[in-house]
């Protein structure tokens, strides 16, 4: 019955019409010019050699230009994800290893993965492999705070909601991250079958920036910031459909 489950999970999570927010509330950003975000203390465990981060968003790039940052841990010598338009990009190593791989859709509820092993970065959109290309840069790593729609090196929110943010001390497969990206919360006590191994910190935004899963705490902070349900007004431009 278990196997059966997962399969559905997955098969939803491919189907072309994925552009729904899972779960409860989601954290909701206004974007440039505002500057609101959670910021989270530094722990080594936020910022390993391998590593995943994913999450739920529905986003648009608020700097004109540029780009909007998702998450991060200092760009310029650890790990950032963020929109540049509508591409996906994530640096793991700093400021020589920018990879740009996958359109993320403006105001439409996707899954993003960001994935390194430390010799190749993957990218994926929905369980689907956008990018994939070889580690360059040597690795580095920040003891600056993690935040999440911010980066102490690049202070320019993304407009728009983001929701279940997991990070990872290893690098997940496409199967794991098709298996896991739409079930809902668990506590790390009720794992039993190991599907949610190596996870360390797991952001729901259910009215707070608490970790769910351990202890890795964030603090709102800043202006354009909130909360949104799941059953209250979407991020700009776009309905959707909830998934229960």
């Amino acid at each position: 019955m278990r196997t059966n489950v997962l399969i559905a999970f997955a098969l939803l999570a491919l189907s072309a019409s994925v552009s729904a927010q899972p779960f409860g509330q989601y954290l909701r950003l206004q974007g440039v010019p505002q500057s609101g975000y959670s910021e989270v203390p530094h722990d080594v465990l936020l910022d390993t050699p391998a590593m995943t981060v994913e999450a739920w968003v529905s986003i648009r790039d608020a700097h004109a230009g540029a780009c909007s940052s998702i998450a991060g841990k200092q760009w310029t010598s650890a790990w950032w994800l963020g929109v540049c338009g509508t591409t996906f990009r994530s640096y793991f190593n700093g400021t020589a290893s920018l990879k740009d791989g996958g359109t993320i859709p403006a105001d439409t509820w996707v899954h993003i993965a960001a994935v390194t092993d430390e010799t190749t970065r993957r990218h994926y959109i929905n369980g689907n492999l956008v990018l994939e290309s070889a580690e360059t840069a040597p690795r580095s790593t920040s003891t600056s705070p993690f935040r999440i729609g911010s980066d102490v090196s690049y202070v320019f929110t993304v407009e728009g909601g983001i929701d279940d943010l997991r990070i990872w001390t290893v690098a997940r497969t496409q199967d794991q991250i098709r298996q896991t990206m739409s079930l809902p919360y668990a506590p790390e006590g009720a794992d039993i079958t190991g599907q949610f191994a190596g996870l360390e910190a797991w952001y729901r935004f259910e009215g707070n920036a608490f970790d769910s899963w351990r202890a890795h705490h964030g603090t709102i902070m800043g202006t354009g910031i909130s909360f949104g349900a799941a059953t209250g007004t979407p991020p700009p431009a776009r309905r959707r459909t909830v998934k229960h």
